[in-house]
């Protein structure tokens, strides 16, 4: 027995031995996917869409950064690609010169992919597609009439038809089929930056999107100051690692997430003065959601601060109607001071949830 045991041990040790050794050799997967990296110059707004058959692409493809650019770095992909290619646009690089920057020296920028988005001037764009990508892949640039500024591209697709439906979504944005969920549906309903990318990506899947599938999407959009609270640039930062339908998740996601932004906005706008830019904001949320009492809320201490006291009671008591935990927190928010001796606010507040 002891000798059959040994007998076995040597060659699985050897084995192992090969597996370790040849592990250095191991190809890395390549991320088939398609990708949106776009600029719009009305609001600041940059950033990267992306899906792919490939886990947590999120984690590796989109890189963008307020007032520089976005990219987008896949095929073969490259996470050391976005960091650099960014600094490279900081510096006040063209998209051209940085892709030539980052591609330099590697030797294997033919499996390489890219797309590039400078904010620099009114935007310029670029993408790249290694002549060793594996087919179908190439991208698109364009400027779109209203003049957001975007780079398509994508890898393994079905065909060239999916970055051409890409390409048209950025240039009109708006409802790109018939076929949606209602989650898709809903996201797609305002034309702002983080909608129209989600449309190109959708428009590019109606065509036949990655021809291995689907498993993965994020969005990530920056803009100066529109963190939470306005400490970072981060806008969204949205990620489906792992998922039947990426697109679906990705826009139920984006649905919860807009309106969290949206108000962080209002509220940026109100503390720096813009009282009327706070209320248009908060008026839109409650047409967008007419039964949520935060935004008549918000609202009403848009209003109180922009001293339109009988407005904003109007907004808190349909808040208060909403939500009547809500009038606990309006007797000790000092954006309705204002309101505080009025016998209405008092009446309102005082009563019991």
């Amino acid at each position: 027995m002891t000798s059959l045991r040994y007998g076995l041990l040597f060659p699985l040790i050897a084995l192992l031995a090969c597996v370790l050794l040849s592990g250095a050799a191991r190809p890395v997967p390549t991320i088939a996917t398609f990708s949106v990296v776009a600029y719009d110059p009305s609001t600041g707004e940059v950033g990267v869409a992306v899906q792919s058959r490939f886990f947590a692409v999120g984690s590796v493809v989109p890189w963008a950064q307020a007032g520089v650019g976005a990219v987008a770095s896949q095929a073969l992909g490259n996470p050391t690609y976005g960091p650099r290619a960014l600094k490279s646009l900081s510096s006040g690089q063209s998209p051209d010169d940085v892709l030539a920057v980052v591609l330099r020296g590697d030797k294997d920028r033919e499996r390489r992919q890219l797309g590039i988005v400078s904010v620099a001037g009114q935007g310029s764009a670029v993408t790249y597609t290694g002549k060793e990508c594996m087919a179908w892949a190439g991208g698109r640039t364009g400027t779109a009439p209203d003049g957001v500024v975007y780079s398509v591209q994508g890898n393994i697709l079905t065909g060239p038809e999916v970055v051409d439906a890409m390409a048209r979504a950025m240039e009109t944005p708006g409802l790109v089929g018939s076929d949606l969920t209602e989650n898709e549906r809903q996201a797609l309903l305002m034309s702002d930056l983080a909608g129209r990318m989600l449309g190109a990506l959708l428009a590019g899947q109606a065509e036949g999107g990655d021809s291995r599938g689907m498993q993965s999407a994020a969005l990530r959009i920056c803009q100066k100051g529109m963190g939470y609270g306005g400490y970072t640039d981060v806008k969204y930062d949205l990620r489906v690692d792992d998922a039947v339908d990426p697109f679906d998740e990705l826009a139920r996601l984006l649905n919860m997430a807009r309106p969290f932004a949206m108000a962080n906005e209002g509220y940026i706008k109100l503390y720096a003065g813009d009282n009327e830019g706070a209320r248009a904001t908060f008026e839109l949320l409650i047409k967008l959601q007419p039964e949520e009492p935060s935004h008549h809320y918000n609202l009403a201490c848009a209003l109180a601060l922009s001293g339109m006291p009988d407005a904003a009671m109007d907004e808190l008591r349909q808040a208060i109607t909403l939500d009547p935990k809500l009038a606990p927190a309006a007797t000790q928010d000092p954006d309705l001071t204002s309101l505080r001796e009025r016998e209405d606010f008092k009446e309102l507040t005082a009563a019991k949830p």
